[in-house]
């Protein structure tokens, strides 16, 4: 009997772990694809984890997620990054800006992108704010 307990109770741990992976599997599919993205890319990320997983069970996780909602047109938007990005875009928009508001990132991601202010800059100063710097732009390479 207690062997049966046991078991019943790793079952319902490795569910647990499964649901975890699959919702950051799909979160980090929404930050990959900028915020927002379709039902089959957030489908897809969650069958890599559980093959077995239906589109009902990834809409019901979705609804069930904070800061995820879905958008008229049927995508869902992570709305915590999306107000991040509409405060640093108007926050780059403002001419007004004080030199002491200019960090690092600002002046990187400013030389990078011709168009300024647009949504892409926005999105790269949130992503080098998040990392830093000295991290942004290194393109992946690993220190030594």
């Amino acid at each position: 009997m207690k062997l049966l307990f046991e078991n019943w109770r790793n079952f319902v741990n490795e569910e647990k772990d499964k649901k975890e992976k699959i919702k950051k599997s799909v979160e980090d599919t929404l930050d990959d694809e900028g915020g927002a993205a379709g039902l089959d890319p957030l489908v897809k990320a969650a069958k890599k984890i559980d093959s077995d997983i239906t589109d009902d069970e990834v809409k019901d996780m979705l609804s069930g997620l904070e800061g995820v909602e879905q958008h008229e047109k049927g995508d869902y938007i992570d709305t915590d990054q999306l107000e991040e990005v509409v405060k640093v875009y108007k926050e780059m928009k403002d001419d007004t800006m004080d030199e002491g508001k200019k960090d690092a990132c600002y002046h990187k991601v400013k030389a990078r992108y011709k168009v300024w202010p647009s949504a892409y800059a926005s999105g790269a100063l949130v992503k080098c704010r998040k990392v830093g710097a000295k991290n942004w732009g290194t393109g992946g390479k690993k220190k030594k």
